[in-house]
């Protein structure tokens, strides 16, 4: 998979075939629109594009849970390229995302990015696709766009997940409720977070990182290739008072299993 950061730094490419999105945390529902994507690239005999964005979008944009409130992330820049590099996409676009691409009309980033620069032979898009300045653009746009420029669009049908909507939303609330194993089943890995070990509390290495919240639970934590698994309680902070063999300094990745009902001894067994 070839990582492009910038639209100036893009290449001509063979057929592109192209979703664009946030794509934060890589989840089962991600994956799902990233095979089809793939499909219809092998279909094209072209490539597969996907065009995302650093910052977050809502990480610039005014509202409510902006960055400095509440807003965080399920990914890093880091581990989104690394979820990515294992589903087979051809290319990754990175735009970074500010005010002027922020109040860029749905039109002109259609014409511009996807049909000047990227050349566009075929869009993938979600059930509920609405992008641009003030969410303007939806998905019968988008057809109107492609009948104009001479590109297929697709549309990739809601994902629900025991009768409710897969987004990452829905994950981050999971997580910020205690609900770590059905947030793991969503995204179809285990929810972790780098960072590094200060006067005995683990501290995110990226203060955008979502905490889990309000629940004790088991962990797998990291230390180079070792691993130990303890029970932490995840509140505003997180240590690992059972783990002696850590030190101060020490870089680790805490991954979170599952949320645990300490009255019940079946939560530690299988």
């Amino acid at each position: 998979m070839e990582v492009i950061r910038g639209l100036e730094n893009w290449k001509p490419a063979r057929n592109p075939v192209v979703t664009v999105g946030s794509f934060d945390g890589v989840h089962l529902a991600h994956k799902a629109v990233i095979s089809l994507l793939n499909h219809y690239a092998d279909v094209e005999n072209g490539e597969s594009v996907l065009v995302t964005f650093s910052p977050h979008p809502r990480m610039v944009l005014p509202s409510a849970d902006a960055y400095d409130h509440r807003f965080r992330l399920l990914s890093t820049d880091e581990e989104k390229v690394s979820l990515l590099a294992r589903t087979g996409l051809g290319r990754v676009l990175i735009l970074h995302f500010d005010e002027a691409l922020s109040q860029m009309p749905y039109g002109d980033f259609i014409e511009k990015v996807l049909v000047r620069t990227l050349g566009v032979k075929r869009m993938v898009v979600g059930y509920n696709h609405n992008f641009g300045h003030d969410r303007e653009g939806s998905y019968d746009q988008m057809l109107e766009y492609g009948r104009k420029y001479g590109f297929a669009v697709d549309r990739f049908p809601e994902q629900l997940y025991h009768h409710q909507h897969l987004s990452s939303t829905r994950i981050r609330n999971l997580l910020l409720s205690g609900h770590i194993v059905l947030a793991n089943e969503l995204l179809g890995y285990n929810y972790g977070i780098q960072g590094h070990l200060r006067n005995k509390v683990f501290i995110p290495d990226d203060p955008c990182k979502l905490l889990p919240n309000s629940v004790s639970c088991l962990v797998k934590v990291k230390k180079g290739e070792n691993f130990n698994f303890t029970v932490c309680e995840c509140a505003d902070s997180i240590s690992f008072p059972d783990l002696q063999v850590l030190r101060d300094g020490d870089a680790l990745k805490v991954e979170f299993i599952k949320e645990l009902n300490l009255g019940r001894l079946s939560d530690f067994v299988d």
